[in-house]
């Protein structure tokens, strides 16, 4: 009955690819059509379980699904699968099976795609290969839309095997930060050990670059490098240069330029329960740039091995202030620019604040809660003489979110060139220089004098007396202008500090796994009608704006009114840079 109803579905669509299927085929592995596919027939499926070798498992077909969206109902067993069924990663497995008709000779039907959320992940459904092998390599720009749409619809009928978005190069609590943001999204996003040494590291896993092949790991990567960062799942089919897999889409896009990479398996991390926040799933890492993945389709992901895609390095420079040591970490990072950014959302936005958290974290070989330091951040873009670039202090910490106000500062500053409407950017280069400490340098004002009367348009001298935190007591002989216009009479003077900057518990805008979400694709509820800045020199003021006033200010109100209407505007009369300066104190003064 079902192959009855699907033949009509069959007899539309095989027309239409077969052009795509035959030249495949002479290139490639021989394919079996669907029409071709029984239930009863025993295959076998392939995929990479441990290490870099392909494994193989049992594969029986149930049944073939016909429809809008055909597919074929499978059955997995086998040693390689039994512990975990089909897991998370095994996403483009491809599935050969003999064919009667010649000399039972294996042929490719497809790629294990989609679960049926069965208890032990063995009932999964195979995306034919004639539909994978209809997916162009290059699309058209104008495919995005279209895809996206359709690749929605197929996420609605069936839960695809998610390939999951492994970030190596991170510990602690980044990783977990990020797993925190991957269950608010729906979204596999893991941190996986990081298989490649990196500066000043013990050496870790090497393999040299894979030639992939039918059932070799895979990688879709937004970086590579110390923080890499990639979808990582199972080739299904090469022709040629062309490499299809995954069986279906990553995000829907359409035509991608993103980085083409081989993948390091640790092992499949087991849970029956296939679940939407719980099932079993592939650690991997991403490891080497082998191509450019190009095509972000319904069903499949296919990209090209040799030129690589766009991209720009993204250089961290991060000292402990402590003992002056010094690290680095260095990530290239996929520029989808020439295409325009076809998920709305840049790799920059999506790693570097990863990224940034992590040297920060491993600096400090943890995150105490009392700490201080700086952060700059430099971004050249190829339009713009001068390098997008900010300065900011910054004082507190939480061992739950490292470096959260920096990271999100780092969020603010690439999200501002994601959402630059007048214009197309092209970064060459980001720099993040960090300096951190083991120690809160904060003080607080305690009081503060001077004298009784003053005259507008003049300056006056204030005693400010202050304390560090567990430490001495100071005074500062501060200079505060008078402005012209004052009322007469009595007013009074407020010095007023900068507070230590918000981390957890304070403001969920900077808890690491906040900030994750939405770089990694979470609503941050902007408004689609604010243009943003309309010119390069607003986009430079913009980045600019991001440094935050962390000195002692001074204004004039009225006695009693501590919210004023007609205070005068805070102006800086104090600063030091290597000290932050919180609280407030208040003078009362005459006007004459």
């Amino acid at each position: 009955m079902l192959k009855s109803r699907f033949a009509a579905v069959l007899a539309a669509t095989l027309p239409v690819l077969a052009a795509s299927a035959t030249q495949a085929q002479a290139a490639g592995d021989p394919i079996l059509p669907l029409n071709q596919v029984t239930a009863g027939m025993h295959c076998t499926g392939y995929t990479v379980i441990r290490g870099l070798t392909i494994t193989s498992f049992d594969v029986d077909v149930i049944d073939v699904i016909g429809g809008s969206d055909p597919s074929v109902l499978v059955r997995a067993s086998g040693p390689a699968v039994d512990d975990t069924g089909i897991a998370e990663g095994f996403s483009g497995s491809p599935v050969k099976c003999p064919d009667p008709k010649d000399n039972n000779i294996p042929k490719t039907i497809g790629a294990i795609a989609q679960g049926t959320g069965d208890y032990g992940n063995r009932v999964v459904l195979v995306t034919p290969i004639e539909t994978m092998l209809g997916e162009p390599v290059v699309p058209p720009s104008s495919a995005a839309s279209a895809n996206s749409a359709t690749a929605a619809a197929v996420r609605r009928s069936k839960r695809a095997l998610a390939a999951p978005l492994s970030f190596a190069g991170v510990s602690g609590p980044v990783a977990q930060a990020l797993q925190q943001a991957g269950r608010k999204l729906g979204r596999a996003l893991y941190a996986a050990p990081d298989p490649v040494p990196t500066s000043g590291t013990a050496p870790g896993i090497t393999w040299a670059p894979q030639v992939l092949q039918p059932g070799s790991s895979v990688a879709v990567g937004l970086a590579g490098g110390d923080v890499a960062a990639g979808a990582v799942g199972t080739v299904t089919y090469v022709d040629g240069n062309n490499v299809y897999a995954f069986g279906h889409p990553l995000d829907g896009a359409g035509r991608r330029s993103l980085l083409l990479q081989d993948a390091y398996v640790y092992t499949v991390i087991n849970n029956p329960l296939d679940t939407e926040n719980d099932t079993s799933y592939k650690l991997a890492a991403p490891g080497h740039d082998l191509g450019t993945l190009s095509d972000d389709a319904p069903s499949a992901v296919v990209g090209t091995l040799g030129a690589l895609p766009d991209h720009f390095p993204l250089n961290i420079s991060a000292t402990d202030l402590d003992s002056r040591r010094t690290i680095h970490l260095k990530s290239e990072i996929a520029d989808e620019t020439a295409i325009g950014q076809p998920t709305g959302s840049s790799s920059l936005t999506q790693v570097g604040p990863v990224a940034v958290a992590q040297a920060a974290y491993d600096i400090l070989r943890g995150s105490p809660a009392r700490q201080s330091g700086s952060m700059c951040v430099r971004i050249t873009v190829r339009e713009r003489r001068a390098p997008l670039r900010f300065c900011n202090t910054y004082v507190g910490g939480s061992p739950t979110s490292p470096a959260g106000p920096l990271v999100a500062d780092f969020a603010s500053a690439s999200g501002l060139l994601d959402t630059y409407n007048f214009g197309v950017l092209h970064v060459t280069k980001a720099d993040v220089n960090l300096k951190l400490r083991r120690d809160l340098r904060q003080a607080y004002i305690l009081n503060a004098t001077g004298p009784s009367t003053v005259r507008p348009g003049h300056d006056i001298t204030v005693k400010m007396y202050a304390q560090r935190v567990r430490g001495a007591k100071f005074t500062k002989n501060v200079r505060v202008h008078v402005p012209r216009g004052l009322p007469k009479g009595q007013l009074i003077l407020q010095l007023t500090g900068s507070p230590a900057d918000t981390v957890a518990g304070g403001s969920d805008s900077q808890d690491l796994s906040s900030i994750f979400e939405v770089a990694l694709g979470g609503d941050d509820s902007s408004s689609a009608d604010d243009p943003g800045p309309r010119d390069l020199t607003q986009l430079g003021d913009a980045f600019t704006g991001l440094e935050r006033e962390d000195g002692v200010t001074a204004s004039f109100h009225r006695p009693g009114d501590d919210d004023p209407n007609d205070a005068t505007p805070e102006y800086e009369v104090y600063r030091d840079p290597e000290l932050r300066v919180s609280g407030d104190a208040k003078l009362r003064v005459t006007v004459k």
